[in-house]
């Protein structure tokens, strides 16, 4: 039996790695930054409000210093000079050199360096998750370490998932006093508390300590297998009771994130975990069947409170698969300026707007047979001001004109649908423009794009990001444009695209919704192979192992755990990003899983 202090020095050792797993997704407050001006004109103004990764980025990085400094002193006291051999460190390094080659080629070195906006995924950042990555392989050996670490996250994610389920059911943690207190500054509480609201679209919806539900989906799948795991080879009541609740709050959080690529991840994971647990699951039905009747029942307490959302979430995953195969088609077919008309061409009608010089600039609106449309102030209170044609059929398009700052000018404010732009009427050119973020002026032109065509809709408009992303990614394939760029580079100008797809012309295309498109537009497709090298190299070979593996010892079990929480962020990847939130829980998971790997190839 060991000594308490040779315990305890092993626990110090792998310290910092345990607190950039559980406190760093837990860090939420807030920081004004001044942006650069060429940030600036990608963002809605010349600063920032962040609450969700400024400091998350300031505390990785210093743990990450601190991993690095009890590191050298493991190797210098403890490890005899040596390394752990693993043949992982090669794509690793590749990327790390693809990493550091794309920032200092980058045409925005600047933002290489520090990261985008509410992302700040920087070059330091990318080398962090390296860095810990290797750290964690070399640093954890013992039981007692591994414990150490899993109890901190599974803690962290409980902490978490509450915080998420308190906006779930409408009691949002950071909207009340206490919660407004931890993550305000005392100078400016009384003037920032009264204005801050998080809320997204639609009500009964998650996003935890993340911002976005979608990386709560990709967190929460991933600890949601992790625990499930765990809890299926527990053998003491107590340790079955807690990972039991630990997963029954995880899987209610990742739920309520209401994420498909969250979902995604999931489903993906658990089918290779019952390949590989193929009769074990059986021989354990009874503790199978009672963690499913507690998802069931939390699923239907959930699913009442929400009217059936969930279920119509759930449901609609069929809809969507169809729809990834046949194509989901825009209600925009063109639009266009032309001859001094605004050109509007959907499925159902082609209309043209003009304005008539000789009487006054009066607007005009045709239809296909160049007839004049008949138009009328909108009576309904909440579009005052606006015109409605008196044609029913036409019920879906509202209009306004505005005077605008050139009084040559005049502004078209036009929605259709739940679709909004402002047109800019040039009357010297007789023309129409688009008005895009920060009231840039664009013409109506699209962009070059490159597949997906007639599938833009897919995945929430993903196939839109896409398409435009992979002709980038072909201009700069070797080094990419710089870590965390992607805001800067993506065609922004394609204000027509975002009105067609996202419904609004004022809008930031800040991230490309896929992981491996990320590290591909970011630090180039090098890079990108070496990801997938490591990713591949890893699940193969550990799939192999564990599809023969008895499970007759630890290392074993939390190897499968380690394995079915990597699978399901890496699969999550396909429509969500890396993010400072979650990704360095997943770096950490993919060094555990080396660990084990190693320890069980040494060790059998």
């Amino acid at each position: 039996m060991r000594p308490i202090a040779e315990k305890l020095k092993e626990k110090l050792y792998v310290l910092p790695i345990v607190l950039i797993a559980a406190v760093v997704p837990l860090i939420v407050h807030y920081k004004k930054i001044n942006l650069s001006e060429v940030v600036a004109s990608y963002w809605i103004r010349d600063y920032n409000t962040d609450f969700f990764s400024y400091y998350k980025v300031i505390f990785l990085l210093g743990f990450s210093l601190l991993a690095l400094i009890t590191f050298y002193i493991y190797f210098r006291k403890e490890a005899g000079k040596k390394l752990k051999k693993t043949a992982y460190y090669y794509p690793i390094f590749i990327y790390l050199i693809m990493i550091l080659l794309s920032t200092f080629f980058s045409k925005a070195q600047l933002t290489s360096l520090q990261g985008f906006p509410d992302r700040y995924e920087g070059m330091p950042v990318l080398i962090a998750y390296l860095l810990i990555t290797v750290i964690t392989i070399n640093l954890f050996n013992k039981k007692e370490q591994f414990e150490f670490l899993l109890k901190a996250l599974l803690t962290s994610a409980v902490i978490i998932a509450i915080i998420g389920l308190s906006q779930f059911f409408g009691y949002d943690f950071f909207q009340n006093v206490l919660g407004q207190k931890l993550i305000l500054p005392g100078r400016e509480f009384a003037e920032l508390s009264t204005a801050m609201d998080f809320r997204f679209e639609g009500s009964n919806i998650l996003f935890a300590t993340f911002y976005n539900p979608n990386y709560a989906g990709s967190y929460f799948s991933m600890l949601l297998m992790l625990s499930t795991v765990l809890y299926f080879f527990a053998r003491s009541k107590k340790r079955i009771i807690v990972l039991a609740a630990a997963s029954s709050f995880i899987f209610a959080a990742w739920l309520g994130s209401l994420s498909r690529a969250g979902i995604l991840g999931a489903i993906v994971s658990t089918l290779v975990v019952a390949v590989i647990l193929n009769k074990k699951l059986v021989e354990k039905y009874k503790k199978v069947l009672i963690l499913l009747l507690i998802f069931l029942a939390v699923f239907t307490i959930m699913d009442i409170y929400t009217d059936g959302s969930l279920r119509k979430e759930f449901l609609s995953l069929g809809t969507e698969t169809q729809l990834a195969f046949m194509g989901e088609t825009a209600q925009i077919k063109e639009l266009k300026s032309e001859a001094g008309y605004l050109h509007f061409k959907t499925e159902e009608e082609y209309l043209r707007f003009g304005f008539e010089r000789e009487n006054d600039f009066q607007l005009i609106v045709l239809n296909e047979s160049d007839q004049k449309l008949d138009y009328s102030l909108n009576q309904s209170e909440k579009e005052a001001g606006y015109f409605k044609f008196e044609d029913p059929k036409l019920a879906a398009y509202r209009f306004k004109v505005l005077e605008s700052e050139n009084n040559d000018n005049l502004i078209l404010e036009f929605k259709y649908g739940n679709k909004t732009a402002e047109f800019l009427y040039a009357s010297k050119l007789n023309g129409f423009f688009i008005i895009g973020m920060r009231n840039n002026v664009y013409p109506l032109e699209e962009v070059e794009s490159l597949g997906f065509e007639g599938k833009e809709m897919l995945a929430s408009k993903r196939g839109y990001i896409w398409s435009r992303t992979l002709p980038l990614i072909k201009e700069k394939p070797i080094l990419g444009y710089g870590p965390d760029t992607f805001a800067i580079f993506f065609p922004q100008h394609d204000v027509v695209g975002k009105f067609k797809y996202f419904n609004r012309s004022k809008i930031i295309v800040d991230k490309p919704h896929n992981l491996y498109l990320q590290i591909g537009f970011n630090t180039g497709l090098i890079s990108l192979a070496a990801v997938l090298i490591l990713f591949g190299s890893y699940f193969f070979r550990n799939l192999k192992l564990y599809l023969t593996c008895k499970f007759d010892n630890y290392y074993t079990e939390i190897g499968l755990a380690f394995l079915a929480a990597f699978t399901a962020y890496a699969a999550a990847g396909f429509f969500n990003d890396s993010v400072v939130s979650v990704a360095p829980v997943f770096w950490i998971i993919l060094g555990l899983a080396g660990a084990v790997e190693l320890r069980l190839k040494n060790y059998p």
